[in-house]
């Protein structure tokens, strides 16, 4: 074990907490370095709730059988097909027999047990930081945040851009865009929002994970050749990223790999790969405007007007009306994963009381940094 290793951190941000224990500091570390570009371990002695991950076959082999023996459901989580059955005292059993993982949530101990079939520590570890920010999610939402499907940046001045958007809209391209004018990135596809306690505002709290980058972004942002001279010294590329990325990568190709169903395939970056390409990361901000933007090859970046200003009803752009790749397989939030009625409603009202503005960008990264900069006051 290193000296920076340990068996057991604590997650803590706004007030929530969880401990993640494990016997593999592997495990802890890996969790450790996901987290740790927006909520860094720290060090506490009262948690809300346990994580505890361990390489176990007999006990994945246990919870196997208690799912299949029950009335089941199934499940994607978060794309991975997951079986679990609830039973009456409030405890859940799951697996997960694609990556040879299996929980246990214990809601009277307040204790989730994750099981490994064998020490494969990239899925055990996964799986240990999956449940262990949905534990944490389940605390904010009590506390009134809500979940959105949106991306963000804090430029140097302080302002937060919340980015809003279908699938594919640009959300990723604007927040990338923008820190290459030393703006920090706060969430690139999801992120925690709530009315500021003080009535001014919307404040945002960042929701950990990777990005997905398409090749040709990836190329625009000057980051295809550190990524290439990464794979050289070894670096070993996300286990979801498919290996024809992989290969264009290695060969700095900038042309987008399309997969068999004819949707581009990206590159897949973990969050502790940001620093690689400079991208600094910050946890929280304040929004000074909402943008919609829409991305069109050559294109010269200019507002849309004319017609109402974006919609922001809550069933649009909340998570759980859209696609949400984390159901609540543990009954943590009584299956408002995306936010309480009240608290969404509420988001809804200070968002709609904000500058909004759509947007077309184009494919010049600069031109469009400079452009989304220049219109905060």
């Amino acid at each position: 074990m290193t000296p920076a290793s340990k068996r057991e951190i604590t997650i803590a941000v706004q007030g929530a907490t969880v401990a993640v224990a494990s016997p593999h500091t592997e495990v802890t570390d890996w969790v450790a370095s996901y987290f740790g570009p927006w909520w860094p371990a720290a060090r506490g002695d009262t948690v809300a709730f346990t994580v505890v991950a361990r390489e176990e076959p007999v006990r994945y082999e246990a919870v196997t059988v208690a799912v299949t023996q029950s009335g089941f459901e199934e499940t994607g989580y978060p794309r991975v097909p997951t079986r679990y059955a609830r039973y009456g005292d409030g405890t859940v059993y799951a697996v997960a027999p694609e990556d040879r993982i299996a929980y246990r949530w214990s809601p009277g101990r307040r204790r989730m047990t994750v099981y490994g079939s064998k020490t494969l520590v990239d899925p055990l570890a996964r799986a240990t930081a999956r449940v262990s920010r949905e534990l944490i999610r389940a605390q904010l939402i009590d506390q009134g945040w809500c979940l959105l499907h949106a991306s963000a940046a804090v430029l140097p001045g302080g302002q937060a851009v919340l980015v809003l958007g279908n699938r594919g809209a640009g959300k990723t391209t604007t927040a990338f865009c923008l820190t290459t004018v030393g703006a920090e990135l706060l969430a690139n596809d999801r992120v925690f929002a709530r009315p500021a306690p003080d009535g001014d505002g919307v404040e945002l709290l960042a929701w950990p994970s990777g990005a997905a980058v398409g090749l040709g972004l990836m190329n625009a942002l000057g980051w295809t050749r550190i990524a290439a001279r990464r794979l050289a010294q070894g670096m070993v590329p996300h286990t979801s990223q498919d290996g024809e990325v992989t290969a264009a990568l290695h060969g700095e190709w900038t042309d987008p790999v399309l997969g068999g169903d004819g949707r581009e395939l990206k590159a897949h970056l973990r969050p502790e790969e940001f620093a690689w390409y400079g991208v600094r990361t910050v946890a929280t901000g304040r929004v000074a405007t909402a943008l919609f933007p829409r991305v069109e090859a050559g294109a010269t970046p200019h507002l849309v007007e004319g017609g109402p200003p974006p919609d922001v009803e809550p069933g649009h752009f909340m998570t759980g009306s859209q696609e949400d790749s984390y159901p609540d397989v543990f009954g943590l939030t009584g299956g408002r994963g995306a936010g309480q009625p009240g608290a969404r409603a509420a988001l809804c009202t200070a968002l709609a009381s904000m500058p909004r503005r759509r947007l077309v960008l184009g494919h010049d990264i600069g031109a469009n940094a400079a452009f989304v900069a220049g219109l905060l006051p």
